[in-house]
């Protein structure tokens, strides 16, 4: 027992100097012109493929553990090599002033549309074709309207059995995906409960490079996360814009835009499907993509995907992926996401070769929050957004801490067969001055009652984010209470299930007499009904509506 502490010992005291031994890299990339931050500019350690990216307003960070040389790249850019860097640099970029279409001059006519074609054709000779890893940085947040109800925060690594070598249709078919960090705050936005744990398969699949639709298709999906720009080439126009520069390169300027798709209808007015447009960057002499945008957009809803990329070994690859959405609903509010993925370290190495999927929910759980190992690594630099995320998600608790709530709740909201009646508690002393909860009680034999289920279903819907439904099982067998919930879909739509059994004080506390019953708490946690009106009872929601309109909640 002694040697297996002294071995945790020394582990930590080695993770602790490797940790401290790191130095920070932080600094600001701008305009050498303008004074303006340079966002999403390539921050490389120069021989390796070790780096990040520049934020929103310029700024990067990055943990190295020796002084080390930079070289950072943008479009439209001078290159810059930044020697022994150290922290709060001022990088300034010399702008390079792009040269319009009318104005370049070539022995003859550019054909853009060729262009495009030649980039895709090139693709064997411009990127990795060989088996390789990409670790990056994934960070997603979501916000209804103005208010941020969503953070996730993780470390990826992706296995491309067959590199560039052939162009996918869908992320992790032939991909091994892994997590190896990750950190979440509480999902509180209107889709939490349509939300997938991850959008790792969504953001890979910004990289045009690497991902198109396999077929043409007679109308374009808003819904699809693939490009279809190589597939379906002849149903875009091409326009030549200049050319600029990208390290040291000269750059074609191309922007496309999808010719209009609309159908008659049997009223006699035009349905107009998907709408698409975007810029495409091209090195002249080798038809690389360098960088990529495109924005799709259908009734109102929209989604714009932006790809980086950086060279090493005479090879391009990805060094920063976006994605970022709107929704509008029938309720005229707005959802809307942003997805980052910034490449930190790139290799050819078989020995890194692994496989697995991309994690579903219960995988992610497994997963514990490492708040040392958090600490020691610095990621893309956060900006000044962060702040309104802290404070729209957590009134004002600091990240570490919402990550920290997350887990907790997170334990205390899955498995509900075991320790119900104690996660219950938990709940309960948590939802305090938080959320409304109505309580009920059943058993597997529900038949007779089943109808007042769904309708409790539906309501949850409707009451997302302000009232907790949450069914309380008599079950003692914890096998049949399973089959229960399976068959009639009880864990679906956000409901929360806990089994507590008949002899639970929980029955006592709410003189639980019978079942069904249904009782009412307020959000301070006092009980408001013992014997509230049953789902199906149009009253109840003029009685939920009252408790709301009490704590300023509409």
């Amino acid at each position: 027992m002694v040697d297996e502490i002294m071995r945790w010992v020394i582990f930590l005291l080695a993770f602790s100097r490797a940790a401290f031994s790191q130095q920070l890299i932080e600094g600001k990339i701008i305009d050498a012109e303008t004074g303006k931050p340079i966002p999403f500019a390539s921050v490389s350690i120069q021989g390796t493929t070790k780096g990040t990216s520049s934020n929103l307003n310029g700024e990067f960070s990055m943990a190295v553990s020796q002084p080390v040389n930079l070289k950072i790249t943008c479009v439209g850019y001078q290159s810059v090599d930044v020697k022994g860097a150290i922290s709060n640099p001022l990088i300034k970029m010399k702008p390079i002033a792009a040269q319009l279409n009318e104005v370049v001059v070539f022995n003859k006519a550019v054909d853009p549309k060729k262009i495009v074609k030649k980039a895709f054709a090139s693709i064997h000779q411009n990127y990795i074709q060989q088996p390789f890893i990409q670790k990056f940085f994934y960070r997603h947040y979501c916000k209804d309207d103005s208010t941020y109800g969503r953070l996730i925060e993780a470390f990826v690594d992706v296995w491309k059995n067959d590199g560039y070598h052939k162009m996918q249709i869908k992320a992790g078919d032939k991909e091994a995906i892994r997590v190896t960090q990750i950190r979440r705050s509480l999902d509180k936005t209107t889709f939490a409960q349509g939300h997938e744990p991850m959008a790792v398969g969504n953001i890979l699949q910004a990289d045009i490079v690497a991902y198109q639709t396999p077929e043409r298709a007679e109308h374009m999906s808003f819904f699809s996360d693939v490009s279809n720009l190589k597939t379906d080439i002849d149903n875009y126009s091409f326009a030549f814009e200049g050319v600029t520069t990208y390290d040291g390169q000269e750059v074609y300027e191309i922007s496309y835009c999808y010719k209009k798709d609309s159908a008659l209808t049997t009223s006699g007015k035009y349905l107009q499907w998907t709408s698409a447009n975007g810029t495409l960057f091209i090195t002249i002499d080798t038809h690389a993509f360098v960088k990529t945008e495109d924005v799709r957009e259908f009734e109102g809803n929209r989604v714009h995907s932006t790809a980086f990329y950086r060279k090493h070994n005479n090879s391009y690859y990805t060094y920063h992926l976006i994605r970022q959405g709107e929704s509008h609903l029938s309720n005229n509010s707005v959802h809307s996401y942003h997805i980052d993925l910034t490449s930190i370290e790139t290799g050819t190495d078989m020995k890194d070769k692994f496989v697995g999927h991309l994690p579903g929910k219960e995988e992610l759980q497994g997963i514990p929050y490492d708040s040392v190992f958090w600490n020691a690594n610095p990621t893309l630099k956060a900006t000044p957004l962060e702040n309104k995320i802290i404070n729209d998600l957590g009134e004002g608790l600091s990240l570490n801490k919402q990550f920290l709530l997350y887990r907790e709740y997170e334990m205390n909201l899955s498995q509900g067969g075991k320790n119900g009646s104690t996660k219950f508690n938990w709940l309960k002393e948590y939802s305090k001055g938080r959320r409304i909860l109505y309580l009920i009680f059943w058993s597997s034999d529900c038949r007779s009652y089943l109808s007042e289920l769904e309708y409790a279903k539906q309501l949850q819907k409707r009451y997302r984010n302000k009232v907790n439904f949450v069914f309380l099982s008599l079950d003692d067998d914890e096998t049949q209470w399973q089959k229960t919930i399976s068959k009639y879909a009880l864990y679906t739509d956000g409901v929360i299930n806990y089994r507590i059994g008949k002899e639970s004080d929980i029955l006592k506390n709410f003189t639980v007499k019978g079942i069904p019953s249904f009782v009412l708490i307020s959000r301070e946690g006092e009980c408001f009904d013992e014997s509230s009106r049953h789902p199906g009872n149009p009253a109840l929601e003029d009685e939920l509506n009252s408790l709301l309109s009490k704590t300023g909640i509409k």
